[in-house]
């Protein structure tokens, strides 16, 4: 873990401070609900950052993914734009990638925009590989997705 982050499971009183980063950061953002739901979620799993020892905790970006059967399915990762270029969406990513191994994953799948070039080089750099495009996949613009998967080696 960085000295300078904390990630720990999401709760009920963080999803005022999420909900805001994501109507940031996304042109159509999850609902309320649809995070309210991802606290429940048998296969989920929502991790906060934020700086340590901050009173009230302060949160920086979430991660929320999935874990089917032996692989791990990214959904939602999000940085409060003024925590952006500090490293806090590879830290949620290497956290993520890593509880989801420890649960025996054995690879982890994405879809992204195109446009988004932030989020592709994040995922580069971890080794996510293009594998295939879902045409017209994001309603808002009729963007397509790239679908993107990184296997580990067993």
């Amino acid at each position: 873990m960085s000295p300078g982050l904390t990630i720990r499971e999401a709760g009920l009183t963080d999803l005022k401070s999420v909900f805001a980063i994501e109507k940031e950061s996304f042109p159509t953002p999850w609902s309320r609900w649809t995070f309210l739901a991802e606290l429940n979620q048998s296969l989920g799993h929502f991790l906060v950052a934020g700086p340590p020892l901050s009173h009230p905790w302060e949160l920086w970006g979430y991660i929320v993914f999935w874990l089917v059967a032996d692989e791990m399915h990214l959904l939602n990762l999000a940085v409060h734009p003024e925590k952006r270029r500090r490293g806090v969406a590879g830290f949620l990513l290497r956290e993520a990638l890593r509880r989801s191994q420890a649960l025996g994953a054995k690879a982890a799948w994405l879809e992204v925009r195109p446009s988004n070039t932030p989020a592709l080089a994040l995922y580069a750099s971890f080794g996510f590989k293009e594998v295939g495009r879902r045409p017209g996949y994001y309603q808002d613009t009729r963007e397509d997705a790239m679908l993107l998967v990184l296997e580990w080696e067993e």
